[in-house]
């Protein structure tokens, strides 16, 4: 379990609102394009615990340059993953704050 301040947590739920707009702040267009164009693909138990670990120093980096500096560092296989985890995440969020659900 992870623990943020209040400004981390505020930035976590600004970057969940944009993207709930289709506003993918930390990704750019290409990348996400690309995760979405490649078949689904399922993660080994160390894939997401490095994916998991990844999400967590990402979200403790103090604003959205920095976070956004740290994930294009990752190599392109790892950003792949952590994409799609965040986007899982983003869907999760969605469906848990949504009145309207069919």
């Amino acid at each position: 379990m992870i623990t943020v301040s209040k400004e981390q947590l505020d930035t976590v739920e600004y970057l969940l609102e944009q993207s709930a707009q289709g506003n993918h702040v930390l990704f750019g267009l290409d990348i996400v394009r690309k995760v979405f164009a490649s078949p689904a693909i399922s993660m080994s138990e160390v894939e997401a615990y490095e994916v998991e670990n990844h999400i967590e120093k990402m979200i403790t980096l103090e604003n959205i340059e920095k976070q956004k500096a740290y994930l294009e560092q990752l190599s392109e296989p790892t950003l792949c993953l952590v994409v799609k985890t965040y986007f899982n995440i983003l869907e999760n969020n969605l469906y848990e704050n949504g009145s309207t659900r069919h």
